[in-house]
Parts: structure tokens; sequence; C-alpha cells
């Protein structure tokens, strides 16, 4: 089994029929004998279960085993990582909303979590910058979004950096409009499991960031051109508020999870991973750069008070003083934050 594409190599450390012990907890496993009595025999299935024609394996991939069954295609997941791929389907309101924009799958078989899926047979469509505004507009206009909760987020990879011991710790503040949307991982725009490391190192149901999805995939610049400014304006993207930089952060910590579980070359992670204390660096002399700001404030009101208390004869002097020390230090503090277009 281990040179399965789909076994967790790298962290394993022993199994049983239905379970998968690693050096970060266990997870159940379900590993079929597939033909085609195995599949027309099976019980407890949802949606319109199909007989199979044939069991021919097209790939294996880290999620799992994708079959020609005749008239369509399905993945048998060995180690289920949780629902959020059958649930698209199963809520009608759902299923409604995204049909017009991913292959959902319509029939399955739970068993700890998505263990079998079944797909049209047609090839998903790309991804592309218009396919996620589409699909990103649909889930908001049905309110199927969440506010901003870098509580949870920052949790979330605080957790995943104490079990991979990567010496890094990076939590950001995020803007009001940066809002959560469902956890859909997507093959080209199929919805299918989200990864095995994920499912291991944070066990909530948590929506992420609408645009980690798009920076994911790489098409951040077109998608925002498409959708409402509210949600891809600079107070997303720009580095005081997380935005680009932190959510690249997160891809890169998660690929590393990945790479662990599954025994995966990390070079080009790890050296990423080796410039986060450089780059924190420069968000600290961002940040002290605004301390100024606070002070300006201050001595504004204080210089207006003592005016009108006539305890000050030139009141002049301080109000020049402090706006002053106040346009200073917001100027710096601007042009000290690192552009997030250079994250890309």
């Amino acid at each position: 089994m281990e040179g399965r594409p789909w076994w967790p190599k790298g962290i394993a450390l022993s199994h049983d029929e239905d379970s998968i012990t690693t050096s970060w907890g266990t997870m159940p496993l379900h590993i079929p004998d597939v033909t085609e009595e195995w599949w027309n025999s099976l019980e407890g299935t949802w949606g319109d279960w199909p007989q199979a024609q044939k069991m021919e394996l097209i790939r294996e991939t880290r999620t799992g085993m994708w079959y020609d069954i005749g008239d369509y295609k399905a993945l048998i997941v060995p180690i289920p990582t949780g629902k959020q791929t059958s649930r698209l389907w199963r809520n009608p309101q759902l299923r409604q909303a995204l049909t017009a924009h991913l292959q959902l799958p319509f029939a399955g078989l739970d068993r700890n979590g998505d263990h079998i899926l079944v797909y049209p047979k047609t090839d998903a469509a790309k991804i592309t910058a218009e396919s996620l505004a589409g699909l990103h507009q649909t889930l908001i206009n049905g309110n199927w979004h969440t506010p901003q909760d870098e509580y949870g987020w920052n949790d979330r990879l605080e957790k995943i950096e104490n079990a991979l011991k990567t010496n890094t710790l990076w939590r950001a503040p995020h803007s009001y409009n940066t809002i959560g949307i469902p956890r859909i991982e997507l093959d080209r725009m199929r919805p299918v499991p989200i990864p095995f490391s994920e499912a291991m190192l944070w066990k909530k149901d948590t929506n992420l960031p609408m645009i980690r999805q798009v920076i994911k995939h790489k098409v951040l610049l077109k998608w925002r051109e498409l959708m409402p400014s509210k949600y891809s304006g600079e107070d997303v993207m720009r580095t005081a508020t997380g935005g680009v930089a932190h959510i690249n952060y997160d891809l890169n910590l998660l690929d590393k999870a990945e790479a662990v579980a599954f025994g995966l070359d990390s070079t080009e992670i790890d050296e990423y991973l080796s410039k986060v204390d450089r780059f924190q660096a420069k968000l600290g002399i961002m940040r002290l750069m605004l301390m100024g700001t606070p002070l300006g404030i201050i001595g504004l009101v204080a210089t207006f008070m003592l005016d009108r208390a006539g305890e000050i004869s030139q009141p002049s002097i301080g109000y020049w003083t402090f706006a002053i020390i106040w346009i200073i230090s917001s100027t710096a503090y601007a042009f000290t934050e690192p552009d997030w277009r250079q994250e890309l």
C-alpha cells in the first residue's frame, strides 16, 4: 500500500481493516475489493446510484482512486476526509444554486465521510477567473457566505504550525470585507474531498476566506475585475490587513503539510517558509511607523482642550506640531507597507 498515491507514507504508523494510525492521529480506512459485483451490491448509498457496467481504473491521486464505471466515473476515497463535497448535492438549496457552476457528484456512499462520489463522465470545466467569480457571486447572493473570522483562521494556522513544527508564527488581522465561503476543494470545476493533511490537522468545518480560492488557482487579478469592489478592494488585498501575503502563507503551510504527510519534496516550500521571519520584520517596521498617529491625535485633542481652558497662549504651535507628527507617521506607514501585488 505504501506505493499508492493516497497512502500517507510520511506519517503512517500502522493500520487495520477500518482505521489508519498516524503521527497526527487516527482516521477511518476503507479499502474495498473493487469489482462490479461489489459495486452493484452496495447498500446505504445516496442520490441516483448507478449500476456499474465495468470497473476500470483511470488513475490514482492523493485523494483516491478514479474509476470508469460505464456511463459515469466514480471517485473511491480510501481515507474519507469529511462530507464537504456530498453536502453540495444533498442540500437541495445548495444544489440548485451551484449546479450551473460546478460539476457536482449526483450519487455516493457515506462511510465516515465521503467514501464514494459519482460524477458525470464529461470533463469538468477549467478553473478560470470567470468561473470562480460566477461561483462566488452565487454564494454571496444566496447568503452562503459568512463574516470575517480572523480568530478562527488564525487558530487554524496555529494548530497547523504546531503540528508541523515550522518555527514560523504569523497571525494577521483581516478586513471586515474578507468574507468566508464553504470549504470547496476543486479539481477543475469539480468539487472533491478536502486534502488528507488538512482534515487531519484541523477537525472543525471552517469557512475559509473567499480570496484564498482565487489566489490558490492564480486568477486573482482578473477575478478582481469581475467581482463587486466591496469583496475585492484594496482593503481585502493589502498586507496590513492580512490580505494576499497572509493567504499565501496559509497555502504554503498547507502544501507543507501535504508534503510531510505523503513524503513529497518540499524544497521550494521550505525556502518560502525560511523567509517568513524576514517578511514579518518588514511588517514590524511598518507598524512602528504608525506609532506616531495616536500621539498626533492625542496631542491635537490635548492642545484643543488646553486652548479652550486658556492654559496656552500660542495653540497654533501645538496644532502644527502634532498635525505634522500625524501626517509623517501615516505617510511612513503607507510607504513601508509591502505591496500586495509583489506577493502573487
